[in-house]
């Protein structure tokens, strides 16, 4: 009997791989073949050899043997790992895609959505798009502003005593399809699209640089971030030397629902804004307002924040944070319209570290600094950065500890690809052609996220594991990582990714019930399960619901929560506290694991 027909599956065996403590969680037995799949893409060339460069006596870089240019030739439609390839990105027609949003049955999911314009991302943030770290806007408002409010690079430096200043990825330098004259001396751009992760490249012949950027959502930890890595090679034959802002145009703060309060009352919005650090320095801000500006008789005071930690990344030493840039007119001066960085123009990196910044009463913007890097030819180095939500100030610096431990960064980039690759193994298809293949994989991506993904729990003993849906009550369904299909093309949709473990949001009806047809294909053990759900949403006047709701679970016998708090917990407080939990009304299964955290409830399991 295969793993497909015995309920396991592939994705059965999926576990998250991680090394941080789980003693405040409760454990999960899953099985269940569950899958998700991937658009296609790039993995950027390792240009590393292990010399060393030295920066600022902080941190030893990467580096490799000088890269030559050829002449330029047309890319495949898929590299040798069938990922897409999407030559001069940003001279093509639009295009709107998202990163998938799941971070693990253990992780934090961000939703963040890209377009072949700018640097790719233009909006991220938690839940919907009523919280956004990057403002939410409809497809045609985000072709135009994410070269501009989105993520930049700026590069002041030298080389071989000329000095030079230059935006990668800027649309002042796209190439123009439509004309025939030679266009070879503009940069050359490549986009690349994978299953948790986007990729953009610049080759610059000109200034002898390659500028690469790519982001993933953070998989499998207790917090969540939207991760960019940036890698700068100095592809010219001689030394060169520059500093750098490289970061978020705008960044907007924690301060309840925002999406109709910043697109119709942005000005005012502002005042409640403010940046706060959490640390000495600018190291670790904090962009939170200062109350909610609901309109309501009482006063929320606002504790949460968004956080923004960068640090060039090694794979062989802690790093150390870099200063953050978060005064929008110390990076852009006057110019009111982001369109050029005269702000850096004007003053050397000293001097804008040097002085003071503010961040009171206005949209502020989020630059890591780089001061005075020499790279010599073929040397890289990578600016590492972690965007991301904090309950309170006070919880920034342990996340900065965390991610800045040697190689994190590259093991939660392989981790993203690995996870989705493991989910995704249920449909996975060797043929001779791999648009099939991989068609394959995204049609699967396409009802996972639709639909969600089925997981058992319940599974207590070798009865219950061995058994279905329909042989042992004890075992239980649920559907993780779906949501309704909101996305920028698709503005009207209110979409909701829940930002706990086990996430899910709800779903229209016809969604839901359509793309979860093959869920006893390929996880038998649910029986009857979806059957019997939507059976039961149908109404007395034959109408059904509009949405579908994720699934809840009660305890019916206040005695059986009490026994499981009792067993689970490692004190009387802590037991005394769960009893309550489980038994105070329904629950889901990311609900409770985040009520035992902020309840420091302390488990022995």
């Amino acid at each position: 009997m295969s793993s497909y027909q015995d309920g396991s599956g592939p994705a059965a065996n999926y576990a998250p791989n991680d090394s941080r403590p789980r003693s405040n969680r409760t454990k999960w037995v899953i099985a269940g073949a569950v899958g998700i799949s991937a658009m296609l893409v790039y993995t950027l060339t390792n240009f590393s050899t292990g010399r060393n460069v030295k920066v600022d006596n902080q941190v030893e870089l990467r580096s490799s043997p000088a890269m030559k240019f050829e002449d330029e030739k047309p890319l495949k439609l898929f590299d040798s790992t069938n990922r897409y390839v999407m030559e001069d990105f940003d001279a093509k027609p639009t295009f709107a895609s998202f990163l998938p949003a799941v971070a693990g049955l253990y992780g934090i999911p961000v939703w963040s959505f890209y377009v072949n314009r700018g640097q790719a991302i233009a909006s991220f943030g938690f839940k919907s798009k009523e919280f956004p770290i990057l403002e939410y806007n409809a497809a045609n408002k985000a072709y135009q502003d994410t070269p501009y409010v989105g993520f930049r690079t700026f590069l002041k430096g030298t080389r071989d005593g000329e000095d030079f200043f230059t935006e990668p990825f800027s649309p002042r330098n796209a190439r123009n399809l439509e004309d025939d004259s030679d266009q070879s001396m503009l940069p050359k751009r490549v986009m690349f699209v994978g299953p948790n992760e986007c990729e953009i490249k610049e080759t610059d012949r000109v200034n002898g640089l390659i500028t690469s950027v790519k982001y993933i959502v953070l998989p499998e930890d207790t917090f969540g971030a939207l991760v960019r890595r940036t890698n700068i090679t100095n592809s010219g034959n001689s030394p060169v030397t520059f500093s750098a802002l490289d970061g978020l145009a705008k960044l907007e703060p924690v301060g309840g629902k925002l999406d109709w309060s910043l697109k119709n009352m942005g000005r005012t919005l502002e005042g409640w804004m403010g940046v706060y650090q959490a640390g000495e320095g600018t190291t670790m801000p904090f962009y939170r307002m200062s109350t909610e500006p609901g309109d309501s008789a009482a006063v929320k005071i606002e504790l949460a924040g968004h956080y923004l930690l960068s640090f060039l990344d090694s794979p062989d030493h802690d790093a150390e944070l870099l200063p953050i840039v978060y005064d929008s007119e110390v990076v852009f001066g006057r110019d009111t319209s982001l369109f050029q960085a005269d702000g850096f123009k004007a003053k050397s990196m000293k001097d804008i570290l040097s002085n003071p910044q503010y961040g009171d009463a206005r949209t502020s913007s989020g630059f890591a600094a780089l001061n005075e890097v020499t790279l010599q030819p073929g040397e890289s180095l990578s600016i590492a950065s972690f965007y991301g939500k904090a309950d309170h100030i006070e919880g920034v610096k342990p996340i900065a500890d965390h991610v800045t431990k040697a190689g994190y960064v590259e093991r939660k980039f392989n981790q993203a690809r690995v996870m989705i690759d493991s989910l995704t193994s249920s449909v996975e298809t060797n043929t001779s052609s791999h648009l099939f293949d991989g068609t394959v994989k995204q049609v699967f991506l396409d009802n996972s996220l639709r639909g969600g993904m089925p997981f058992i729990l319940g599974d207590l003993d070798d009865d219950a594991k061995y058994s279905n849906y329909d042989e042992d009550e004890r075992v239980k369904v649920f559907h993780a990582f779906s949501r309704i299909h909101g996305d920028l093309e698709r503005d009207y949709n209110a979409f909701f990714i829940d930002d706990t473990y086990f996430s899910q949001g709800h779903g229209n009806f016809r969604d839901v019930a359509q793309n979860r047809r093959d869920d006893v294909t390929f996880t038998p053990r649910i029986g009857s399960f979806d059957v019997q759900m939507f059976l039961s949403f149908i109404q007395a006047d034959a109408y059904e619901p509009l949405t579908v709701e994720a699934v809840t679970f009660t305890v019916k016998d206040p005695a059986v929560g009490a026994t499981i708090a009792s067993e689970c917990t490692s004190d009387t407080t802590s037991a005394t506290t769960l009893t309550n939990v489980l038994n105070g009304g329904p629950f889901r299964p990311g609900q409770l694991l985040a009520l035992i955290e902020q309840l420091n409830i302390v488990l022995k399991v």
